[in-house]
């Protein structure tokens, strides 16, 4: 058990750094910095115990981004400020780097369907990471003005 605690702080900590590092690159003020390291984090650890519970690679990223999404919009909301302050930063570490880099040396090695097959998981893990964000946009959208619709409603922030 100790172990799994020791791990999980990693996570927790190495997520957190990455997330602050990508907000420096990005540029977010510095005010932020904590914000989208804390994004970042969550949809880390969402997408860490995903594959913990071997859920596959695609739907892991899949609730990851949507957790990222979840937590920029009220992070935004709460600052007022743009949500993107916190989604760039926090979507960096689910990108699948590591696997196109693979397909670019499998392509230049001449290994193509070894190519195919990593080109193939490359743009599965994107298109779950672009769906989460969208699909949360869109659950959002439609609860708030569909789902429950009230006229004069008081902002929770």
């Amino acid at each position: 058990m100790s172990e799994m605690v020791l791990k999980f702080i990693e996570q927790f900590a190495l997520s957190f750094i990455s997330a602050v590092g990508f907000a420096i690159i990005w540029q977010v003020p510095k005010s932020g910095w904590v914000y989208a390291g804390l994004c970042g984090t969550g949809g880390w650890l969402v997408y860490w115990a995903a594959n913990l519970l071997e859920l596959g690679p695609a739907l892991s990223n899949f609730l990851g981004s949507l957790t990222i999404a979840a937590i920029s919009y009220y992070l935004a909301r709460w600052r007022r400020t743009p949500a993107t302050l916190y989604n760039i930063p926090g979507i960096t570490s689910l990108v699948p780097g590591g696997t196109s880099y693979k397909m670019t040396y499998s392509l230049i090695t001449g290994q193509y369907t070894k190519a195919v097959e990593y080109g193939l998981s490359v743009m599965v893990v994107a298109g779950a990471i672009a769906g989460g964000l969208i699909i949360f946009e869109i659950a959002r959208r439609n609860l708030r003005t569909k789902i429950f619709p009230i006229a004069k409603r008081k902002r929770p922030f």
